[in-house]
């Protein structure tokens, strides 16, 4: 499954149900409970095909085969995934986690790709690790062919990873290829927003179809009797049946989601920070003692306040200075206690829509604007919230 677009869906907080098992770069990688679910299924199903193509070997060697299946597809899974994180963290953008779940894999990124090419390369980078692991896979399976255990599980492996890789470029949002697509047309207008819209409803009619299909192969439908393209896509998704089913609707309401969330930020990127923000806390000289920083933050405890002077050094709430306070800090000065200012700032001439990605990930979900270095204004999801009203 593709890394999500949506950076509000993309801190951590899409499985909160879910166990870390390892980290990779710092990054936790993750089972939601839901997975218990598929692995019992993918488990079951490598049993009951192993159960005949390995039958002379006996039922252990059956079990032993079928886990291992099991374990390698579910790593093959981890290494697509892995694929994004890392492609993603070396072009500087953050990510919150891959996690496991019902209907596969997704990785959760902090932000969006500001470059359509960038874009290109992250989504690109699962699908190609897919194919490295289809091609591994098939080699070793080459040196060995024939119905043997080790034959069984690395012809499995081969075919499972080629699968993964071709599902996956499927053009429809927000599966890899349907990223890919946004990607190219974010690429050829210049709008990105347009491209996630324009993929988003490619990803709608590919879930629609998945939803028919399933459904047609629940209820029995009619197939068309002559031979051709039509018959054998209708006899493919009809053989879905609930999975079809399962799928088509997470596809649809990811890409729904997608779209929504893209004519908002549309809606955005057509105004000017100058336009949303709202007026600044007076500025706390950064050399003021922690207790008496406490009283003026009292008078408005729920807003981010400027620390500095001409140049802003940070930021701070009333709740960022309580702790230091209840334990003797209060002759410190506040500076020590600000959040940076990469965290909290946010410059007066960056589009309102790039300024969103960083407000959802700021103390508070607040940004100061800053003109110069200097505090002019405070963006508040409130103010965001308005204009988008």
């Amino acid at each position: 499954m593709a890394a999500t677009d949506a950076p509000e869906h993309a801190r951590g907080d899409a499985f909160p149900r879910a166990l870390t098992i390892l980290r990779y770069r710092g990054v936790p990688i993750r089972l939601h409970v839901s997975w218990v679910l598929i692995a019992g299924l993918v488990l079951w199903v490598f049993w009951v095909r192993f159960s005949v193509l390995l039958a002379p070997y006996g039922t252990a060697i059956v079990v032993l085969s079928a886990a291992l299946l099991a374990v390698v597809f579910f790593a093959s899974i981890i290494a697509h995934e892995l694929g994004h994180a890392v492609a993603s963290l070396d072009r500087g953008i953050g990510v919150a986690g891959i996690t496991l779940f019902l209907l596969g894999g997704v990785t959760e990124s902090h932000r969006e790709a500001e470059r359509a090419r960038d874009e290109a390369l992250i989504v690109g980078a699962g699908p190609l690790v897919s194919l490295a692991l289809a091609a591994a896979f098939g080699l070793a399976h080459a040196l060995a062919p024939g119905t043997t255990p080790y034959g069984a599980v690395t012809g499995y492996a081969a075919w499972l990873n080629l699968l993964l890789a071709v599902f996956n470029v499927i053009p429809a949002y927000p599966l890899d290829g349907g990223r890919l697509l946004r990607a190219v047309l974010w690429g050829l207008t210049g709008d990105a927003h347009r491209g996630t819209r324009w993929a988003a409803r490619v990803g709608q009619a590919f879930a629609a179809m998945l939803l028919l299909g399933g459904l047609n192969g629940l209820l029995g439908g009619p197939v068309p009797a002559t031979d051709g393209p039509l018959r054998w896509l209708v006899v493919l998704l009809a053989a879905n049946g609930v999975w079809g089913l399962l799928i088509g609707f997470f596809l649809l309401r990811s890409a729904t989601d997608a779209h929504r969330r893209a004519t908002a930020r549309a809606t955005l990127a057509a105004h000017d920070l100058s336009e949303v923000m709202g007026t600044p806390p007076p500025t706390l000289p950064a050399d003021l003692p922690l207790r008496l920083a406490a009283e003026r933050l009292a008078e408005r405890p729920s807003l981010l306040w400027p620390v500095g002077g001409a140049t802003l050094v940070g930021g701070v709430r009333l709740r960022d200075v309580e702790g230091p306070l209840a334990a003797g800090s209060g002759e410190l000065p506040v500076s020590a206690f600000a959040h940076r200012p990469g965290d909290v700032a946010v410059d007066v001439a960056v589009p309102l829509d790039r300024a969103l990605d960083r407000m959802l990930d700021a103390p508070g979900q607040m940004l100061i604007v800053t003109r110069g270095g200097a505090p002019v204004g405070l963006l508040t999801p409130s103010l965001v919230g308005g204009l988008l009203r």
